[in-house]
């Protein structure tokens, strides 16, 4: 029973952060990134940590709801490693960005770091989180909230765009040619390069 209160909470969440996100994208009115307006942050942040929170209750409460037909190594390994590899982005990715930029405040563009890779790096940490927690929980209830948080981050993606060619110009559209949103060839091929040095 516990298990269905979190996930209604996480899933409340979800939805007002996709809201939030849809408001930003068709109209003028820009609540994300917030940028220095203290309360569009805190109304995202409250969200967003609600959000988690409530997704790990749900992770802990219904662990091993079952939606998954593997079992054992075959769904554990392959979810530990997602697990690790998320983790991993999210700490370096945040590390590069900084706080005040990951706030959506002017800062200098960062295209160093694992910016060198993705354009959005933090976002994509997350998936990686959200999916190796579905999969190592085998959770239905679980998996369904990483999917909400998928179509969320997605569309927080796109909603950035415009505020960053606003705020960095030629510097970004130069960026944003030669590096993919999420991951694609180029970052496998700058990654290889990297480790070849």
């Amino acid at each position: 029973m516990l298990e269905l209160v979190a996930f209604a909470v996480g899933g409340a969440c979800v939805l007002a952060l996709f809201a939030i996100m849809v408001v930003t994208f068709v109209s003028d009115v820009r609540l994300w990134p917030p940028g220095d307006d203290d309360r569009k942050f805190k109304l995202y942040v409250t969200f967003s940590r609600t959000f988690l929170l409530a997704f790990l209750a749900t992770t802990a409460l219904d662990w091993g709801g079952t939606w998954l037909p593997v079992s054992g190594v075959a769904r554990d390994a392959p979810g530990a490693l997602l697990l690790v590899a998320g983790v991993a982005l999210l700490l370096k990715s945040g590390k590069d960005l900084g706080g005040d930029a990951t706030k959506g405040q002017a800062d200098e563009l960062q295209t160093d770091g694992l910016y060198r890779y993705s354009r959005n790096p933090q976002n994509l940490a997350y998936l990686v989180f959200f999916a190796s927690l579905a999969v190592l929980s085998n959770s239905t209830l679980v998996a369904a909230l990483a999917a909400g948080a998928t179509a969320f981050m997605l569309l927080q993606a796109v909603v950035e765009e415009p505020w960053l060619r606003e705020t960095y110009g030629e510097a970004y559209l130069a960026y944003r040619e030669r590096v993919p949103r999420f991951v694609g060839l180029q970052s496998v091929t700058r990654a290889v390069a990297t480790l070849r040095d």
